[in-house]
């Protein structure tokens, strides 16, 4: 899951690391030293389906553009694909093509839906 969207607090409490628009400045007076103070919190498998909308069935996933979670109404999803637990799929594009299957059939009138490859960096940027 995207971490934008993950809570990101001070190891072995319940304060942000990072509120409003910007870093705590205590835990967080240099790139290292948060690293080293903060963790990003996980997302448990009750969430990924009925907050985000976001369900897998053997090589199948399927994302829900609008999910009403237990707090709040989540609209949009989006998912990555990963090579290993810290560094994204890389993909390397035969005459710049691919090809994929969805299945549009219950999708509202209105809605895009899409697969995009977008540059990254492998490890993300985290290096």
């Amino acid at each position: 899951m995207d971490a934008n969207w993950r809570w990101l607090h001070k190891n072995g409490t319940y304060t942000n690391c990072y509120t409003g628009a910007s870093w705590d400045k205590d835990f967080c007076p240099d790139d290292k030293t948060c690293a080293a103070n903060c963790a990003l919190e996980g997302v448990d498998s009750n969430d990924w389906t009925n907050t985000y909308g976001v369900t897998s069935t053997g090589d199948s996933l399927k994302l829900g553009f609008v999910t009403q979670g237990q707090y709040a109404k989540n609209v949009g999803s989006r998912t990555y694909m990963m090579n290993s637990s810290s560094t994204y799929q890389m993909f390397k594009l035969k005459n710049k093509e691919f090809t994929f299957t969805v299945d549009v059939s219950n999708m509202p009138c209105g809605l895009n839906g899409a697969l995009y490859f977008v540059e990254m960096p492998e490890d993300g940027g985290s290096g």
